[in-house]
Formats: C-alpha cells, sequence, structure tokens
C-alpha cells in the first residue's frame, strides 16, 4: 500500500492511500477505496478497518435493503408483481392486499408465527360462518395471498421460513350457500325482452341500449370484450365477431382474459339484422354530430363507453322490468343456459366463451342444463322400455 503525502491549500499535510479491498461477493469486481489520515499510522489504521468492515458486510457494497416488517415485505412484493399482470387482476389483487395489510402489515416478521396466522384465518372464518356483519366472504384470497407474500420473503432471505406454509384453511360455509351463477330463467328472460321490446326505441339511447343487451345475450360475450369491438371487427356478411381485445377497469384497451379468450363467435340471422340496422340508425346519428364512428357500442361521447354508465342504466332496466338484478355477467350466463338446454356440447360452449380449459365450463355451468337432466330421465325409461 502506497501513502502519499498531499499538502491543502491551507499548508496542511494529510496522508492519503489507495486500498484494494478485495473481490465483490455479488458482482466479481475488484473493489477498491480511499482513506485519509493526519499521519501515515492513521492511515494505515484506517486500511485496516476499511478492509474489516468490507469482510463483514459479506465482502460486497451492494445494499441490501433492510426488511423488519410485515407492510414492508408486502410493498417489495407488490412492487415485483405489479407489472406482471393485467390491469383487472392488479385492481382485485391491490384489494385483497389492503385486507392482509389490516391484519398482518404492523407485525415484526420475526414475530409472525404460524399459530398466530392460524388463529387469525380461524377468526376470519369463524365470524363468516357466523354470518356476521362485516366479516370477509373469501378469506381464502387472504390466506393465498399471505402466504405469497411470506414465500417472496423466504426468497429474499429476510426470513427463514414461511410461516404461513402449514395453516391449515378452515372450510367456507357460507360460500357453498351462495347461487354460483346468477342468469334469467326462461319467464324472466321473456319478460325482459318484452320490457326491451316496449321502450321506446325512437330515442336513441332506449335503442342503443337494447342492440347492447340483446347482442350480449346472443354472443355469451363479457361486457368488456363487447364495448371494445370496432365494426372491423365484426363480419356481417358471414355472421361471425372476432374478439381480440377487451376494456379494463381503468377504461383501457387489454388483450383478452386469456388465450383462448381469442376467438372467433358465430352469429345468428336475427342478431346479424339487428346489427346491420342498429349500424344504419348509428351512422346517422354521428353524421348529425358531424362525425364518423368505428366503435360498435359507442356512447359518443368517450372512446369507449364507460361501465359505471351502463351498469347504472342496466339496473334501471332490471327494475322497470321487475327481473332479478344479473348484472351483464348474467347475460353471459343465460346465453351458456340457453345452449346447454338447447344440446350444444360442452367442448363447443367452451369455445363460443372463451374458456381456457373445458373444466372450468363444466364446473361452472353444469347445473344449469336442467332440460337435458330431464331429458336424460326420458331417454333412460324409453331405453329400459325397449329390453
Amino acid at each position: 500500500m502506497k501513502i502519499n503525502q498531499i499538502k491543502k491549500k491551507d499548508g496542511s499535510t494529510v496522508y492519503r492511500a489507495d486500498v484494494y479491498l478485495g473481490t465483490d461477493s455479488v458482482t466479481g469486481k475488484k473493489v477498491k477505496t480511499k482513506v485519509t489520515g493526519r499521519t501515515q499510522k492513521e492511515v494505515k489504521h484506517k486500511a485496516i478497518e476499511a478492509v474489516a468492515n468490507f469482510k463483514n458486510n459479506g465482502s460486497t457494497r451492494v445494499r441490501f435493503a433492510k426488511v423488519d416488517t410485515y407492510e414492508e415485505l408486502a410493498g417489495l412484493w407488490w412492487d415485483s408483481y405489479k407489472d406482471t399482470v393485467k390491469v383487472n387482476t392488479q385492481l382485485s389483487t391491490k384489494n385483497v392486499l389492503k385486507h392482509v395489510l389490516s391484519l398482518f402489515g404492523s407485525y415484526k416478521l420475526d414475530k409472525l408465527t404460524t399459530p398466530l396466522i392460524q388463529s387469525t384465518i380461524n377468526n376470519l372464518a369463524s365470524k363468516t360462518n357466523r354470518g356476521e356483519k362485516g366479516a370477509y366472504l373469501h378469506y381464502d384470497k387472504i390466506h393465498a395471498l399471505n402466504k405469497r407474500i411470506l414465500q417472496y420473503g423466504v426468497v429474499l432471505q429476510v426470513i427463514p421460513f414461511n410461516p404461513a406454509r402449514e395453516v391449515i384453511l378452515p372450510r367456507n360455509l357460507q360460500k357453498a350457500k351462495r347461487t354460483k351463477v346468477k342468469h334469467f330463467e326462461k319467464e324472466e328472460l321473456k319478460r325482459f325482452l318484452d320490457h326491451l321490446d316496449n321502450l321506446d326505441h325512437n330515442r336513441y339511447r332506449n335503442y342503443y341500449e337494447t342492440v347492447l343487451y340483446k347482442f350480449l345475450l346472443a354472443t355469451g360475450c363479457r361486457i368488456g370484450e363487447a364495448i371494445a369491438l370496432h365494426w372491423e371487427d365484426i363480419d356481417l356478411a358471414g355472421g361471425v365477431v372476432s374478439i381480440t381485445k377487451t376494456i379494463n377497469l381503468k377504461g383501457g384497451i387489454n388483450s383478452p382474459k386469456s388465450k383462448a379468450s381469442e376467438r372467433d363467435i358465430d352469429i345468428d340471422p336475427q342478431t346479424v339484422s339487428m346489427l346491420k340496422e342498429y349500424k344504419k340508425r348509428q351512422t346517422l346519428e354521428a353524421w348529425q354530430l358531424g362525425r364518423t364512428e368505428t366503435v360498435v357500442f359507442s356512447d359518443f361521447i368517450h372512446e369507449y363507453p364507460k361501465r359505471d354508465n351502463l351498469d347504472f342504466r342496466l339496473q334501471t332496466h332490471f327494475k322497470k322490468a321487475n327481473v332479478p338484478r344479473i348484472g351483464f355477467h348474467g347475460f353471459r350466463h343465460t346465453h351458456a343456459s340457453l345452449l346447454l338446454n338447447s344440446g350444444i356440447p360442452y367442448k363447443e360452449l367452451q369455445h363460443r366463451l372463451g374458456h381456457s380449459n373445458i373444466s372450468v365450463t363444466m364446473d361452472v355451468y353444469s347445473h344449469l342444463s336442467r332440460e337435458s337432466a330431464k331429458k336424460a330421465v326420458s331417454l333412460f325409461e324409453k331405453a329400459m322400455g325397449d329390453l
């Protein structure tokens, strides 16, 4: 180690040396530093101290964030996760994360034990199963996200093991009671369609909403897929709707929910005729506003219609028609129910709805095919009678 004598502007003298600390264990680069002292002895002492500190810090100058609390760990996890998913998943996960942080956010990581987490989850389950006000129905999502965050802590080596891994999730009795799928029964659907047909269609808003609702019933599209459509996505001559995009919850364009959701949907001649007439009417409305329109369900105000506005209007129609409030997704379920009871194979329904896996289609909709089940009984009786 070479020690240089430096004369400062005020005439005083100091000593300085370049000190080799070693090879960085993270980057693999050689690490040097400068030390300064009033005497050569002080420089030597500081050099020895610098080398010792470098080794004590793991032989690296890479600074690792110190993580003490669950909230800090959750923040690091969110930063690494948020840009790996689409907007809708971001928003739903962030909502669950709020619940997780309210339960565990203030804890020091070394105080978060398996018994403590088990007790917390048991308490959530107990409140839910007793039907208490303010209970969180989907406590399974809280448990799953908590376990995921803590596993990230194991990866970062800020905790030695995941204390949520051995937690047993209590059975959710309230979830089992809920009706899984909201949809119209035949009489309810007839009542709703009669309501739409009796609206004053000279008012463009009534006409627009009627076409939108009937389109959803005819195609089984998700509402986000429908309002993202441009006229170039619909082949009116061939009777085919191409789903290639969707509107996310923030009003922006996304690719569809999954790869399987990118699909072509055949539409019936009556729906084709309805869309042709609607396109003419839309063109006239747009001309009166001094514009042309490419978005199929444009509201002439925004780039794409706003879900909140559409939801509000839909609830109004449900109330006036005196039918259950099944929401936009209920049209999709009603579409599936009608097709299943008409005998469509599950594989064809899977493609039409854009499900990635046929098991999803069967799990969600198998209980809707009541008429098919009755037909099966009749067929069995006939088969027995033919013996």
